[in-house]
This record gives structure tokens, C-alpha cells and sequence, in this order.
């Protein structure tokens, strides 16, 4: 005789025919009384149902299954001792019925008699049930409140009937309307991303298995977007009709972000490795070419017709490996520690990849002054930074577009960064302010307080990851430094990066200075490859 013992609260329910016979039943009923799914089908359910307690005999009716019959049966024959039971319901369809089981409380006089008998064996133990009653509930209470997500239970128009606390932190003024309002939800949802949402739903809806998936969703008050994990468990009765959804959201945008930084990094060490590779081969070609053209110079007349020429060979050779020396540092795998750079010589230097960049007929200005303007930076970061910056402003024109970078230097108090989106900024201490405007379309006003969020961006599908002025604003911030842009409509975009002009700390002014010529030098210097 199998021990009764009240259902769990999962799915447990049966399919029946219209004779009575199990058809199908779910895999927390067949649980439930201890049997395989195929090992029940075809069985007549009402005695099997008797055979696990008897007493039940006199509450189910015969011919339960062709009309809709709800009742309690008490786990306990004594039924003045049970306080629990299970719940028993039957909805009757045109060809067959469905019956579903969870645990319940007994009806209220059976429930009275029952506290009534355990009081008389002891009359501690209703307030010792309430009292563990109320720390177990404290303690789920506490973990859901502590949880890194949110639980919900989500029906098939999207609407929510719970939602944990943690939705106040991402919507704290709309999370109310969330609940009932299913179209909202949906439109939190990056637009990009609404077609995969729907068809992981569609997917996996009507499986009983759980699945996870991540999309990305906008959040108040300035549309920040953030990647969200899904991962929920269909509701679904015993005839495959989708009730809704359980499950948690947790924000990963954090482990988004890493994940991209590490991509990113596989990607670079493997582009490093190839272009070692091609690096040598080409480094032979460039240093007989440059050989060759450097004896016949010197062999030539300064009136020698061919001279011209043959030095013109001679300094492309050399400004040949000079370039692929930038590529190169550009992608190694580590980045350079900081030093004392001179800001104007590496935007100068910069200049070789920038005219690669851009294309020819577009039209690119450059003022860095004639003073040199040292600074405590990372050296392949902030070529990084200028390229990020040139390539976004190159998409932003047409081919006969114009681009203009300069670069002055400023004093604590100063204003800076003229005409820029807020407020009106002053230096906080002596830097260089770069500024590279376009005369573009402009940035869109709904995105303009989101632009330095990750994930963003005004480019084709595909054609941008959003990290570009992300991985930029850090760069700044990391040197302390600013960052703000100023854009009209149909005009162009200016963005302004201020630098501090900070100085090794260990090193006096004597090293400062001589730091400053060596890196100057280094800059001006072909290295030999």
C-alpha cells in the first residue's frame, strides 16, 4: 500500500479520456506516487486513485471525470486529525478531463477539530507551528530581498502576478504598471533584441524543461541599456496549455562587459601573432628596398634628376616600417605601462593610421601647435582612444567630408570643452584638451545621455560593438581626466577629451625633463624591425 503524503506544489496533474482512463499524466504526479509517466497510462484512475487511501471512496464519485468536481481529501481516515490534504480538481473538456493535484489546508470545521486534537496532545504545538512558520517565511523573505535578480511568475500576455522587490531598483517608478501591463514590459526590451526574445519563446515555451537566454533592455530615467539573464520554467497542464512562466532576471552587463574585454583580448593576441608573422617578411622586403635606395642616394648627385625620386623611395621605406611598428603596438597583447609622453608627437605619429582610415577624398585638418606638451599616459590606450574616435567620425560623414583634430594646452581655470552637452567646465589643473569634430549628420537626441554607455551605438547592426566610446570615456577616467562632446543636427559632432599633465611622482624635475627627450626622441627615431 503506498503512504500517502501531500503533492508538491509543481505540476502534478493527470490527463483523463472520457472512460475514466489515464491518458497522460505529468512527471510530478508520477513522482508523487512513486511510478513511471507510461507505467500509469491506460490505468482507470479512480481505483488507482482509492488505492492509495480507501477513505476516499465516499467523496469521489463514480463518474467524476464528465463534469467539472473539485473537493479536499484528507491525507489522515481520521479526518478531524488532518489539517492538511490535497486539493482535487476536475475540469471537464468535450473529449476528456483534467485533473490537478497541490496541497491544502482542510475546509475551516475540519481544520478547527484537527488544531483542536494536536492542542490536546500538546498545547504548544500550534504556537511552535506559527512561530517556525514565521522564521521560515522571515528567512525567504530575507533571501528573495538579498537574491542579485528578480523573481517573477509571468503569464503568457507578458503581464507579471508576482514580481520580487528587486524590480523597484530597475524600474522604481514603473514597476507597478510592469505588472499588469504586458506591452510595457516589452518595450523595455532592446529594440534589437524583441525578435530573439520572442523566438526563445516560441522555442522553448511549451517544453517543460527550464531555459535561459540574454537579451539586452532599456532602464530610467536616461534609456542606460543593460544585458539581462532570462531564465525561466513554462507553466504547462497536462493537454500542453501554457499557463505562464516561472523564473528569475539577473543583470550581467558586468560579466557582458569582461567577456567582451576577453574576446577582445583572444582577438588581439591572435592578430599579434599574425602579424609577427607577416611582419618579418615584409620587415625584409622594406629593409632591401631601403638599403638599396639608400645607396644609390648616396651615390647620386644632388643635381641628378633621379635623386628626387630615389630619396622619395628611400623615406617611404622607412615610413613603411614605421607604420607597421604602430600596427603592431596597436594589437600586442599587454599594454604599455605608463610614461612620460609628449601629446602632440604621438597625435603626429597617429596621423600614419589616420590617413588609411579616412578616405581620400574626405577632407582632415590638424592643429597641434609648435610646443610639446608631455603628459603621464599609456601609450597604445591613447592611440587606441584617437583611432576609436577618427573611425567614429569617419562613419559619421560622407566621402567628401570634413575631419578636424587639434590639440591645445590649458590651465587650471580655464574653460574647456566649449559648447559641450551640460555644464559649463573649467580645468581643474593644468592639461591639454584634444577636440576631433565632424561636420555629420549628428547624434541622435535619444541616445545623447546613453552615448558613453556600453552596448551603444548609432551604427548598422553588426557594423559596431558599443564599446568604442566606452572603452574610451575609461581610458579618460582612468587618467583622470574628462569627457564631453557637443553635436547639432546636420551639422557635426565635437568630442573633447581633457588630459591631466601629470608627472611621475617618483621622478624630480631633473628625470621629468630628461624623460621627456627620451620619449621625444623615441617617437621621432625609426626603431628597426
Amino acid at each position: 500500500m503506498y503512504k500517502v503524503k501531500s503533492p508538491n506544489f509543481e505540476n502534478c496533474q493527470v490527463g483523463l479520456s472520457h472512460t475514466g482512463k489515464i491518458e497522460k499524466v505529468s512527471n510530478a504526479f508520477a513522482s508523487w506516487v512513486g511510478k513511471a509517466p507510461n507505467d500509469l497510462v491506460g490505468e482507470n484512475f479512480r481505483p488507482f486513485f482509492l488505492s492509495l487511501e480507501k477513505s476516499w471512496g465516499l467523496l469521489l464519485p463514480k463518474a467524476f471525470f464528465r463534469k467539472d468536481f473539485e473537493c479536499f481529501f484528507p491525507l489522515s481516515p481520521e479526518s478531524h486529525k488532518s489539517s492538511i490534504g490535497i486539493h482535487f480538481q476536475n475540469i471537464c473538456y468535450s473529449n476528456n478531463s483534467v485533473i490537478s493535484l497541490s496541497p491544502a489546508l482542510a475546509p475551516h470545521d475540519s481544520l478547527k477539530k484537527a488544531f483542536m486534537g494536536d492542542l490536546m496532545d500538546d498545547p504548544r504545538a500550534l504556537a511552535n507551528a506559527l512561530i517556525r512558520l514565521q522564521k521560515a517565511e522571515s528567512r525567504l523573505s530575507d533571501y528573495i530581498s538579498n537574491f542579485p535578480g528578480i523573481f517573477f511568475t509571468q503569464r503568457p500576455d507578458m503581464t507579471f502576478s508576482y514580481l520580487s522587490r528587486g524590480i523597484k531598483k530597475l524600474f522604481p517608478d514603473e514597476h507597478n504598471e510592469l505588472a499588469r501591463n504586458g506591452g510595457l514590459f516589452l518595450s523595455k526590451i532592446y529594440e534589437k533584441d524583441r525578435e530573439h526574445f520572442h523566438k526563445e519563446l516560441n522555442t522553448n515555451g511549451k517544453s517543460n524543461e527550464t531555459f535561459s537566454f540574454t537579451y539586452r533592455i532599456t532602464i530610467p530615467p536616461n534609456g542606460q541599456i543593460i544585458y539581462l539573464l532570462d531564465v525561466r520554467t513554462p507553466i504547462i497542464t497536462a493537454t500542453q496549455k501554457l499557463l505562464g512562466y516561472d523564473g528569475v532576471f539577473v543583470d550581467i552587463t558586468r560579466q557582458a562587459i569582461a567577456e567582451h574585454r576577453l574576446s577582445n583580448a583572444v582577438w588581439r593576441e591572435g592578430l599579434a601573432t599574425l602579424t609577427n608573422g607577416l611582419v618579418h617578411d615584409f620587415s625584409n622586403l622594406m629593409a632591401g628596398i631601403y638599403s638599396i635606395s639608400e645607396l644609390y642616394f648616396g651615390m647620386m648627385e644632388k643635381d641628378d634628376p633621379m635623386a628626387k625620386g630615389m630619396g622619395q623611395i628611400k623615406k617611404s621605406a622607412m615610413q613603411a616600417q614605421k607604420l607597421v611598428r604602430r600596427i603592431i603596438d596597436l594589437h600586442r597583447e599587454k599594454p604599455a605601462s605608463r610614461t612620460i609622453h609628449d601629446l602632440r608627437l604621438l597625435l603626429k605619429d597617429q596621423m600614419d593610421l589616420v590617413d588609411i582610415i579616412i578616405p581620400r577624398s574626405a577632407r582632415v585638418t590638424t592643429n597641434f601647435g609648435t610646443n610639446s606638451i608631455p603628459a603621464f599616459i599609456e601609450e597604445t590606450g591613447f592611440r587606441q582612444v584617437i583611432l576609436n574616435l577618427v573611425i567614429n567620425a569617419r562613419d559619421a560623414i560622407d566621402r567628401t567630408g570634413k575631419i578636424q583634430i587639434s590639440l591645445k594646452k590649458v590651465s587650471t581655470g580655464d574653460p574647456i570643452m566649449k559648447g559641450a552637452i551640460g555644464k559649463k567646465t573649467k580645468a581643474p589643473v593644468d592639461g591639454a584638451e584634444l577636440a576631433l569634430s565632424d561636420n555629420g549628420k549628428g547624434i541622435p537626441e535619444e541616445i545623447q545621455g546613453k552615448l558613453f554607455d556600453p552596448f551603444v551605438t548609432t551604427k548598422a547592426s553588426g557594423s559596431g560593438s558599443g564599446f568604442g566610446l566606452y572603452n574610451t570615456k575609461v581610458f579618460i577616467e582612468d587618467h583622470n581626466g574628462l569627457i564631453g562632446f557637443a553635436t547639432k543636427k546636420d551639422e557635426g559632432t565635437t568630442f573633447f577629451l581633457f588630459i591631466p599633465l601629470e608627472t611621475d611622482e617618483e621622478e624630480g624635475s631633473v628625470n621629468y625633463l630628461k624623460s621627456t627627450k627620451r620619449a621625444t626622441r623615441a617617437f621621432v627615431k625609426t626603431k628597426k624591425i
